[in-house]
């Protein structure tokens, strides 16, 4: 039985050859000659001893592992092994056999189509050989980045067809702020970008954004103003990336969003950019044009009814790169092609009513709408900070910055980073915890040219363990406190005043700290009144599931119908105590009523909402362990603090009484 000598990947230092070499013949002699080790393959008998390996064949084994396939198990070992001292002089070839790991199973992902799930594999690739400053002149470190550049495009348009819920909503939100690089790449003379095919990828990349996301993408406005100019090599360059097709879809997305949310300025912005784009492409959008003028109140709804039954006889729709859908054609009302072409076109506006009398009716607003992206290095900067940063792992662990290697591409790679997953330093920082002193690491940013650490990233560092004791000591307190509260029920609820008593028995947040978002005008991109009758039905079932959930059949799991956050976790923990107790309450709403309701803007492309009410109130405590049920009576003012879901419907978050009703 002979040994082939095999080749193995470039980067790893001698001592893995060696190595490698030792151990196969360890292997091939014990199988040979002590069957212990050996088992039986075919009756599913395993070795009875294991093999045990000194230190310096860690290396190997870790090559010989990833070679066949066992990328996992290679990740696993490395992890582990790199929490160990005595792994500090093979540091260099187990990072290396962990890259090579992540780069096989990327393979493996593009193989099958998932091209995000590669591109992840491929960043933590990168990542591991950036923390050592050994591997950074490796050729495999420069072959990573360069895929990573030409699979962002197509990385992105993974990721924005991801379904829109909470977990895919980080993401999301990479994605956006990569197609913003992209596209500040491609409208820049001077910079080169991987994208081949623009008119095609934009238009795929624009049909899966919110309304809200197109509107935040670019200044549209400024853009086709510069379009205007067709002999400027600004306004050519721009019709290579941006072709008619994604203005007229930019145009229907202020128009929708406008519509949606009474915002006039938003129209007013979709009219400027219809004006725009018929001085700059000669297409005729004047039913466009007329459309906006009538939500302005600038013209006359049957002029633009007119124009579009013109264009309907006249097949101007066919001609259009935006065709108008049939069942526009088949009714050519305007609140029908309100609805048919321009609100479902985007998943953020699709349930709005087209009604006209609602926009007229409602009250207008007109905002100053917080720009995500405008194609400027600076705010693409600023973006990227909103995504969660990485921390350091503790020690002091510095990165050796190389100018060849950091300012190299830099403006390329910024696209890159966006779509980095934000957890890499967690695939690794927790092998390095007994080898930090000896080994470099960096810490992956979505911003290049970032490369001093924050002073709060220090102190996370180096008081890691500290707010570790503070939260185990926060958690034992808050269970304590939860196992006494229907005994401090009993003792409280005869003696307090009425509001003493809402404000004390029930787990409500004091809003002042929540920051209302009335107070908090800065993240407020639009307001609107919730209908009363809308605002009164949410609390109606708020109240009736508090009940169900606090009564005697102890229904908990229907608290995450109606509530949201803290407050769900909050009135978990009462419910779980109460049921614990083997008491529960008897609730009867005597009377509500809805003083006020507002939607408005998270800042984030979300809503919220308040609503203030008035409560009366009766309830009783049930527990068969005393004589005397205690009770009270009360009417209280309440102001609550809503989130839209992804779904549509509401969860409440806050919730604060604040005087008597």
């Amino acid at each position: 039985m002979e040994l082939k000598n095999a080749e193995i990947d470039d980067g790893y230092t001698t001592d893995v050859i060696a190595s490698r070499q030792n151990l196969l013949m360890d292997v091939r002699d014990k199988l040979l000659f002590e069957q212990e080790y050996a088992g039986n393959l075919k009756e599913r008998i395993p070795p009875k001893t294991s093999l045990r390996l000194p230190w310096a064949w860690l290396p190997g084994a870790l090559c010989l592992l990833q070679e066949v396939g066992e990328d996992k198990t290679v990740l696993e070992i490395g992890r582990a092994a790199l929490q160990h001292p005595d792994s500090k002089p093979y540091v260099h070839d187990v990072l290396l056999s962990m890259a090579l790991a992540e780069c096989s199973i990327a393979k493996t992902t593009f193989e099958k189509n998932k091209v995000s799930q590669g591109f992840e594999a491929l960043a933590r690739a990168q990542h591991i050989l950036k923390s050592r400053s050994s591997l950074l002149k490796l050729p495999l470190l420069s072959q990573i980045e360069e895929s990573l550049e030409e699979l962002a495009p197509a990385c992105t348009l993974e990721m924005l067809s991801l379904p829109l819920t909470p977990d895919n909503a980080e993401r999301r939100r990479g994605a956006v702020a990569a197609l913003c690089e992209l596209l500040r790449q491609g409208l820049e003379v001077e910079t080169v970008c991987k994208v081949q095919d623009w008119p095609t990828f934009l238009n795929h990349a624009l049909n899966k954004l919110l309304a809200v996301e197109i509107i935040d993408l670019l200044s549209w406005g400024a853009l086709a103003i510069t379009r205007k100019n067709k002999k400027s090599l600004e306004s050519q360059n721009q019709r290579v990336v941006i072709d008619f097709n994604c203005f007229y879809l930019a145009m229907l997305a202020h128009i929708a969003l406008g519509f949606s949310r009474r915002q006039i300025d938003l129209i007013s912005r979709a009219k400027s950019i219809c004006e725009c784009l018929i001085a700059s492409d000669g297409i005729d959008l004047k039913f466009e044009e007329a459309f906006c003028s009538f939500l302005l109140g600038q013209g006359d709804e049957k002029v633009a009814a007119d124009r579009l039954q013109h264009l309907e006889i006249s097949g101007h729709p066919a001609s259009r790169s935006l065709q108008l859908k049939d069942k526009a054609s088949q009714d050519p009302s305007l609140e029908k092609w309100l609805k048919d072409v321009v609100l479902c076109a985007f998943a953020d506006t699709r349930d709005c009513s087209p009604s006209f009398a609602n926009f007229f009716g409602g009250p207008k607003r007109v905002t100053n709408r917080i720009k995500q992206c405008k194609g400027s290095a600076q705010t693409i900067s600023n973006m990227s900070q909103r995504l969660p940063a990485i921390v350091r792992p503790p020690g002091d662990c510095s990165f050796e910055n190389s100018p060849s290697t950091v300012n190299s591409t830099q403006l390329p790679r910024d696209g890159v980073k966006q779509l980095t997953p934000s957890n890499l330093q967690s695939h690794l920082a927790q092998g390095q915890t007994g080898v930090c002193n000896n080994v470099a690491s960096v810490q992956l940013k979505r911003n290049l040219g970032m490369h001093h650490r924050k002073i709060g990233d220090i102190w996370w560092a180096t008081r890691d363990m500290l707010v570790r004791l503070m939260c185990v000591s926060l958690l034992g307190c808050i269970v304590f406190v939860a196992s006494k509260l229907p005994v401090m029920f009993k003792k409280q609820v005869k003696r307090l005043p009425d509001v003493a008593i809402t404000q004390k028995l029930w787990p409500f947040s004091n809003l002042s700290s929540f920051s209302i978002l009335s107070a908090g005008a800065g993240n407020v991109l639009y307001k609107r009144q919730m209908p009363l009758d809308e605002a009164e039905a949410l609390v109606r079932q708020w109240q009736t599931i508090k009940a169900e959930a606090l009564g005697p059949n102890h229904e908990i799991e229907s608290l995450s119908d109606v509530l949201g956050d803290s407050m769900l976790h909050q009135w978990q923990d009462l419910a779980d105590s109460a049921k614990a107790r083997l008491c529960f309450w008897r609730f009867v709403l005597l009377r509500l009523s809805v003083l006020q309701a507002e939607i408005m803007s998270d800042g984030n492309g979300g809503e919220m909402a308040e609503i203030e009410a008035v409560l009366e109130e009766a309830a009783e405590l049930i527990d068969k362990n005393q004589q005397n049920n205690p009770n009270y009576y009360s009417t209280y003012k309440i102001q609550y603090v809503l989130k839209r879901q992804y779904d549509g419907s509401w969860r409440f978050c806050q919730g604060s009484v604040q005087s008597p009703g």
